[in-house]
């Protein structure tokens, strides 16, 4: 009877244990996933100054892209011989030709892609400015939009014709 009652005392002893290991093993899991996710927090806190200071460097960088593009528009249109008026649908087609480009480029397309959409856009965005100018003039602004205009070697000519004038 001895013997039965030390078993049952074993049994009951030994339950116990399980369930006090099962307890601890999930508080351990419990004080764990606590952490984790009081870590991920202070890491997203964190993280938003950063954000906040990203946004504020892309703002500065597109208004100082804007003003750059605004200065190469404006000095290129002012090398041209036209008048006031078309001056005026050149500036407004480059600067919209400029946006469209942009807007191109974050479609995320694939090289060639880009260049065959590019290429077609071309022919269409500048028609109503080849009816207006002459072809000289087209070619110039064709130029100016793929990059070959240097402003530097205009302003040097520009000079060399003051000169010559004077």
């Amino acid at each position: 009877m001895a013997n039965k009652q030390l078993l049952v005392d074993l049994q009951l002893t030994l339950k116990l244990l399980f369930e006090m290991k099962k307890l601890f093993l999930s508080l351990f899991i419990l004080s764990l996933f606590t952490s984790l996710s009081n870590a991920q927090i202070r890491n997203q806190r964190r993280q938003v100054p950063q954000n906040v200071n990203q946004e504020k460097e892309k703002e500065k960088y597109e208004e100082k892209a804007e003003k750059a593009k605004k200065e190469y528009i404006s000095g290129f249109v002012a090398t041209l011989k036209v008048d006031d008026f078309q001056k005026e649908i050149i500036t407004q087609s480059m600067d919209s030709y400029f946006e469209e480009i942009k807007k191109i480029n974050m479609l995320g397309l694939n090289t060639f892609e880009r260049k065959e959409y590019i290429e077609k856009f071309d022919k269409r965005h500048f028609k109503d400015v080849e009816q207006i100018v002459s072809e000289d003039i087209m070619s110039k602004i064709m130029d100016a939009v793929k990059g070959k205009w240097d402003q530097k070697e205009a302003k040097k000519k520009k000079k060399k014709r003051k000169k010559k004038e004077n």
